[in-house]
């Protein structure tokens, strides 16, 4: 007699995801940084000590991704401390989209000696206020 559940043990076979970022979508994200990042966080990353918080090198992006991009897209007042230096200025919204906010935040993690991995478009389109 044969049963329809079946006791088979499926194998399914799984591709590698590949964890590298593409050059074309590290220079994106070079782009919209220094249209977007910039003037504020510096052509190098390093911020101004006490009005706007370095991206290099940073305990509190490495540590806090997804508070992170919340506060790249909606924007925020929130205080915090980065790298044991408090800051108070205004996050303004970035004004760009899901996917643009992808890349820029990629280029982030892995520039300037940062080796903080890597974000996807779900996880940012997963960022409610």
């Amino acid at each position: 007699m044969l049963s329809c559940g079946g006791s088979e043990k499926k194998t399914v076979k799984k591709e590698p995801v590949s964890t590298e970022i593409s050059v074309s979508d590290m220079e994106k994200g070079a782009q919209l940084y220094r249209s977007k990042c910039m003037n504020c966080h510096m052509t190098t990353g390093g911020g101004i000590e006490k009005f706007y918080p370095p991206l290099a090198n940073s305990d509190y992006l490495q540590k806090n991704i997804e508070e992170s991009l919340k506060m790249v897209k909606f924007g925020s007042n929130k205080p915090i401390k980065v790298n044991g230096v408090k800051y108070n200025s205004l996050m303004p919204a970035s004004g760009l989209t899901d996917k643009e906010l992808v890349v820029v935040f990629n280029y982030i993690l892995n520039s300037w000696g940062n080796d903080y991995g890597q974000v996807s478009l779900e996880q940012v389109e997963a960022v409610k206020r």
